[in-house]
């Protein structure tokens, strides 16, 4: 069995052959947490297309020192840009769908308040939340192999995400109450914005302004889920019907 070498994120613009100081966090991971040693190998991503490899060639207290020796080209994001908004629900929910979501591919997260959403907007810590959020999404990265890190957008209201959408792109809303699947969306676009409601559902009136933005309301299957659950199924389900599981199963 192969060896898996150790993966690491860096914002860096890197070149082969040169040296570089890791952050804190990552020499506290590759010391303390995987006791990595001099001369063993890492591998880097930077939010490009490229993967390098780097060897260990200085270990401090305080640091870690590597040498970049080869990089390779390696594009395994999705064929389809998937936005999500994401109706914001208790802390352990959102993050699991943060997590789950950068690993099927999307390209984009905007976090939402609705009417029945249970997080208030006014009480609401945008920046230690995103900077969380940001931690999640580069760690999911990290462990699923993707080298292109999402983004995640401030939260902002759903009506004034829903109208603020470009004219060409697939615009859907999830709703048990729709007639229509997923399998019955014949017109094809790249890019595609969906939109996953709160726990307790959206209003009568909030479905109404969302399908008036040009979003076609689609149900995803015959029971009520999760709101975890539904962004997860709405994903898988548009990869398997447009994307990188197409010819899957």
């Amino acid at each position: 069995m192969k060896h898996k070498i150790p993966r690491i994120y860096m914002k860096e613009h890197l070149q082969i052959n040169q040296t570089y100081n890791l952050s804190k966090d990552n020499s506290h991971y590759l010391s303390k947490v995987l006791r990595i040693k001099i001369q063993d190998k890492i591998e880097i991503f930077n939010n490009t297309n490229y993967v390098f490899f780097a060897k260990i060639i200085c270990i401090t207290f305080h640091a870690i020192k590597i040498k970049i020796y080869k990089n390779e080209i390696k594009n395994n994001e999705s064929s389809i840009n998937i936005h999500i908004g994401q109706v914001i629900s208790k802390n352990d929910k959102i993050e699991f769908i943060i997590q789950k979501s950068t690993e099927m591919g999307i390209k984009q997260i905007t976090p939402l308040f609705s009417e029945n959403c249970n997080i208030q907007q006014k009480f609401f810590n945008f920046s230690h939340k995103i900077k969380r959020w940001k931690k999640i999404i580069i760690s999911s990265c990290q462990q699923c192999n993707r080298n292109i890190i999402p983004k995640i957008k401030k939260p902002e209201d759903i009506l004034s995400w829903c109208k603020n959408n470009k004219k060409n792109d697939m615009k859907i809303i999830f709703h048990p109450e729709s007639d229509v699947t997923i399998n019955q969306l014949t017109e094809f676009k790249k890019y595609i914005r969906i939109v996953i409601g709160p726990e307790g559902g959206f209003s009568k009136n909030e479905i109404k302004k969302i399908i008036k933005c040009g979003f076609t309301s689609v149900k995803l299957g015959p029971r009520i889920l999760r709101t975890e659950t539904a962004a997860i199924v709405a994903i898988t389900a548009l990869q398997t019907k447009f994307g990188e599981l197409k010819n899957s199963f």
